[in-house]
């Protein structure tokens, strides 16, 4: 192991090293349900997309025998092989609707998993207040689903490409928005000529040659920077604004598998908690590529609202139609190299050993010519060459190890100072855009060596609109606005993919934020402080709810 990598293990080993014995509630959580096929339903009511269905038997998953596919940036492509994955995927789209991997199937398999279309067993689960007997949505986000979930759903995506060109090495390039060269949409997905597979007309075209940003639903940036302009201070700073963003979702934010997959879901609490992978370059990706909202004369561009409503956000600003983009499965491939990367170079490990883990299963559709259902489950897919896959090594070093840090507050912001005279707010509270929310006096918790995390307990919001606040750690309330990933003194972020909601309702969340290398970036080492003052800064114009204050926990105390 080089130096480098030996120093990015020492930032994660401590959480690593303890595996589960550090959340032993996750299967003993109350309303806890084993998440498979035989306990989830897609719509009983029969009135919103879903996956096709079959009466075939199901098969179990096995492990490929040999890694034949390789995983390339976009932009490092031969011609032969933009060729190849612009044809894959109009053969895929040039397959009826109805056949399981066609290209509307494939979408419409995302728009139900993460839409809110399933349910847990309507027989074993009620609504809340006992609605009937209607199970509760699943979703395989804003939880520890979310990256296994995708990994196996791009997997057989890829298979299927595989097959329609008959290549089987034939690998899924991703879109390395994480590298400065590949911090734009790819010329590959821009190009409208010659009827392009891969183009989507639904993006947004103030975007589409500009360098992308990470952290996009904070809206700092005064204008969309071209990728290929001046490379002046502006444009080095956006660049190092991105670096450091991946690197807070990877090491500094992500430290261990809570904070960096997410929490477990369970069919009966609905605050859920999402891990860093999923809600900071991921989601900002996909808000800052899709076309913001707007409506057409038929609505035949949008996404059903479970009311039967439509949402015309698209079509990778809204998870109902984030599928219908080509784009998406390259960027949800980075996604997963990004978890591979935090899973073998970083020591993040397999992330759970909990079984209610492990054993979560889904089936998927296999085979163009001859389909046929797989059960396939978490623990089968943890290691990439089980699938018969991994990464090209395109750098020595990732490049958001060159994420340059630093103070906002001059001097450091110390130990809460001053925090005696201020008033704290009552909660709850709503959040309003530009109205920073200070929090002075949360008190740290004393039991040493373990890790600290800041919890918000029960927000609330309305998830079809975009939704962001940051969080930061001893900063002047006069210099919150400033608050981003590149200064020590953030702590993190919530934040989502606009969706679809159920008539009327709000869906709440859960916001866990590892905080360890925050504290001693902003108290020091040596530091005696038994509080920290906790400021909130509101980055969207919609109402999101906090029930209950900020609390500063060890990760032995977490629910």
């Amino acid at each position: 192991m080089n130096g480098w990598m030996a120093s990015a293990c020492w930032l994660l080993w401590l959480v690593v090293a303890a595996g589960l014995t550090r959340y032993p509630g996750l299967t003993s959580a109350a309303g806890a349900t084993d998440i498979n096929d035989q306990n989830l339903n897609c719509d009983p009511s029969g009135k919103l997309p879903c996956p096709p269905l079959s009466t075939a038997p199901i098969v179990d998953f096995k492990t490929e025998r040999s890694v034949k596919r390789i995983r390339q940036p976009v932009h490092r492509l031969s011609r032969s092989s933009q060729e190849k994955y612009k044809l894959a995927v109009a053969r895929m789209k040039a397959l009826p609707a109805s056949h399981p991997l066609s290209f509307t199937a494939q979408a419409a398999i995302h728009q139900a998993y993460c839409d809110g279309h399933y349910r847990y067993d309507p027989t074993t689960t009620k609504q809340d207040g006992g609605g009937g007997g209607v199970g509760r949505p699943f979703d395989v986000h804003s939880s520890c689903i979310f990256a296994p979930w995708h990994r196996i759903y791009i997997y057989f995506y890829e298979r299927a490409l595989a097959e329609l060109v008959g290549d089987d090495t034939f690998a899924l390039p991703y879109w390395s928005w994480d590298a400065p060269e590949g911090m734009v949409i790819p010329p590959l997905f821009r190009d409208a000529a010659g009827n392009n597979s891969l183009y989507d007309e639904y993006r947004n075209q103030a975007n589409l040659d500009k360098l992308v940003d990470l952290d996009y639903l904070s809206k700092r940036r005064p204008a969309p920077i071209d990728f290929d302009g001046p490379k002046d201070e502006t444009y080095m700073e956006a660049v190092n604004s991105n670096l450091c963003t991946v690197y807070d979702q990877q090491i500094r934010n992500g430290k261990g598998a809570r904070n960096f997959l997410g929490g477990l879901p369970n069919s009966t609490d609905k605050n859920t908690s999402s891990g860093t992978l999923e809600q900071m370059a991921h989601t900002a990706m996909h808000v800052w590529t899709g076309r913001p909202a707007r409506s057409t004369a038929d609505n035949s561009t949008c996404a059903v609202e479970h009311d039967g409503s439509y949402n015309c956000r698209n079509d990778m600003a809204f998870l109902g139609s984030a599928g219908r983009d080509p784009l998406f499965y390259s960027h949800h491939a980075n996604v997963d190299r990004l978890w591979h990367i935090w899973a073998t170079t970083l020591c993040g490990g397999n992330g759970f050993s909990d079984p209610a883990w492990l054993d979560a299963s889904f089936v998927f559709y296999d085979g163009v010519r001859s389909p046929r259902r797989v059960r396939i489950k978490f623990r089968d897919v943890l290691d990439t060459t089980n699938l018969g896959y991994t990464y090209a090594a395109v750098a020595e070093k990732p490049p958001f190890l060159s994420c340059n840090l630093t103070s906002l507050v001059p001097g450091g912001g110390g130990g809460g100072g001053g925090s005696a005279s201020k008033v704290a707010p009552a909660f709850p509270l709503t959040l309003k855009g530009g109205e920073v929310v200070e929090v002075p006096g949360v008190a740290l918790p004393a039991a040493p060596g373990q890790d600290r995390v800041l919890v918000i307990d029960r927000v609330e919001y309305d998830p079809a609109e975009e939704n962001k606040f940051d969080v930061a750690i001893n900063v002047p309330k006069e210099s919150a606005a400033k608050v981003a990933p590149q200064y020590k003194e953030y702590a993190g972020c919530f934040s989502v993919v606009p969706s679809s909601v159920e008539s009327g309702g709000e869906m709440e969340a859960k916001v866990t934020l590892a905080i360890d290398q925050v504290l001693a970036d902003v108290l020091g080492a040596a530091s005696n402080a038994t509080t920290v003052d906790v400021v909130i800064v509101p980055r969207t114009p919609h109402a999101i709810k906090l029930y209950l204050p900020p609390t500063i926990q060890n990760t032995d105390d977490l629910d």
